[in-house]
């Protein structure tokens, strides 16, 4: 399992044989250091990303220090990365790595709520960009996230590939590609966040579960306490108007 997590480096902090004892990426959000490259230094700037395995490396942080995303990955996470690899500013991996770095600072549940799908999505653009594979996706992938986003998920599979004039296979496989997530796995987080949405209105818990597309109630249940571990009883005294002074510390995204 991936953790991550974001860091404030001050200025001028020198790094000398630091360890890494994972896989890991940093992805710098701001500032930068330079890290030793055989005899020379390497800059690592504002939106560039480090992949490398376990490691021990010097780098030195400048005047304006840095703040960096971390991720300790599994093994198999990105494959075999055995030197340093180094990838350049790059938009859209930088637009996901800030969104990370939002939800690593959000309060439970919303970190819960939306880390592993971001995490998902920003290993799995770094592996394409690891194997040479720099394009954007293609239109009609954009197209079908925004009928699920439209729908709240609801749509099937098959209609999505019907939509996008693709087979329902090879949806699947670039969904992933680019996603890190299975188009089934993303629906449903987003039937989740239209049943969340629903929480803070006055309708019955089963209701609710039809309107965000769940079989039942149970259903809901189940599939909201599997991926937030808390259940929509629960979720829904912490949205009401009247909770209490311990249930008003918690932020939702």
């Amino acid at each position: 399992m991936e953790a991550v997590d974001a860091f404030d480096i001050p200025a001028g902090t020198r790094f000398r044989r630091h360890a890494h004892e994972r896989a890991h990426v940093c992805a710098v959000l701001s500032g930068g250091f330079v890290e030793r490259e055989g005899r020379g230094w390497r800059d690592v700037g504002p939106g560039s990303i480090r992949v490398s395995g376990p490691a021990r490396h010097d780098c030195d942080f400048g005047p304006a220090g840095a703040r960096c995303l971390l991720l300790d990955l599994d093994e198999s996470a990105l494959g075999a990365v055995a030197a340093p690899r180094f990838l350049p500013a790059d938009g859209s991996l930088a637009a996901l790595a800030r969104r990370l770095d939002a939800a690593v600072s959000a309060a439970a549940p919303a970190r819960a709520q939306d880390l592993p799908g971001l995490t998902a999505e920003l290993l799995a653009q770094i592996a394409r960009r690891l194997a040479g594979r720099t394009g954007p996706p293609a239109p009609w992938l954009g197209r079908v996230r925004q009928l699920l986003h439209d729908t709240h998920g609801t749509m099937p599979v098959a209609v999505l590939a019907r939509e996008a004039g693709v087979h329902r296979v090879h949806l699947a496989r670039a969904f992933r590609e680019h996603t890190g997530v299975p188009v089934t796995a993303y629906a449903r987080q987003l039937r989740l966040r239209e049943a969340r949405r629903l929480l803070a209105e006055d309708l019955p818990l089963a209701g609710i579960a039809a309107r965000a597309g769940f079989a039942d109630q149970s259903h809901l249940t189940r599939a909201m306490h599997e991926t937030w571990g808390i259940t929509p009883a629960a979720l829904r005294r912490a949205l009401h108007p009247f909770k209490t002074s311990a249930v008003r510390a918690i932020h939702f995204s």
